[in-house]
Formats: C-alpha cells, structure tokens, sequence
C-alpha cells in the first residue's frame, strides 16, 4: 500500500479533495482547485452547465446541505503523470437531513492538475455520475425545505427540479 509520503503531487491533491468531501464545506472543496477551474458533470445529455470556481462554490453549499455527513470513498484511482490528470473511481455514502435515510450512489472523476505557484491545484474536474440514483435523491428531496439556499434538484446534478 502507498503511503502518502509516497504519493506524487497529484495524488496528494486528489486525496486531498476526497477528504475534503467528508467535511461538508465547500470551502474545503474549493481550497483544492486553481484559480480557473471548471466543474463538469457528465454525461453531457444531462445538459448540466459547466460551473466556474463560484458557481461550484455555491453549488457545493447546496448539497453539503442536504447530508448531515458525507463520504468520497475511493475504490480506484489512476494517475497519468504524463497527462497530469487523476481519474477516481469512488463510491458516495452519507446521511441524508431530515430523516430521509442513507444515501448511496458512486461516481467517475476526472481531475486535469496545474501547477499554480508552488502547488499543484485541480483545474478541472468532469464528474460522471448515475443520473438514475440522482432521480431517487430528487423524490426524497421533494418538498424538503433547507433553509433558501437555493434549488436543490436543480443543484444536485443530473437532476431536473420539477
């Protein structure tokens, strides 16, 4: 097993935002990206609009809203130092507010790295998620009031509010 000693800069970062998801802050999420990045949910037919550093940011504050905790928890990754890009294979566990119950769905990322001063940053993550889980968080979600933050089926990512 690798050590995090071990690890290369890249996969120091993508441990990094793997820990960060369990914090439930999404400025711990963003602590993680450069200055221009992007988020991409895919796959594209879900029509998501590609998200800014920002739009992220609120983004994350929206659904760390709706698990009272959260976990990232990788089952594979792989890095491509020549590409500079990490892909994660996770499975997502947490605990829905509310009393709506556990929540289970996993997800593909992958994160194109860049040098940003003396660290390396994610500039880019495009996440694949399994948008027929994403449909069965949006029916318990109905009707759960989180305080205006915003719209959470519109939020959650392959998922359209209605």
């Amino acid at each position: 097993m690798t050590t995090t000693k071990e690890m290369s800069s890249p996969l120091k970062r993508a441990h990094a935002l793997l820990e960060a998801y369990s914090l439930l802050s999404p400025d711990a999420l963003v602590a993680n990206f450069s200055s221009n990045f992007t988020h991409q949910i895919l796959p594209a037919s879900l029509s998501m609009p590609i998200r800014d550093r920002e739009q992220f940011a609120h983004h994350a504050l929206i659904i760390t809203s709706i698990f009272t905790r959260f976990a990232m928890v990788p089952q594979q990754i792989f890095e491509d130092p020549q590409k500079n890009t990490v892909v994660i294979y996770a499975n997502m566990l947490g605990e829905l507010v509310g009393g709506l119950g556990e929540w289970e769905n996993e997800c593909f990322m992958i994160l194109q790295m860049v040098e940003e001063g003396s660290e390396v940053k994610i500039q880019s993550i495009k996440e694949f998620v399994d948008s027929a889980k994403a449909k069965v968080l949006s029916e318990k979600l109905k009707g759960l009031d989180i305080g205006g933050k915003g719209d959470v089926l519109r939020d959650i990512g392959g998922v359209k509010g209605g």
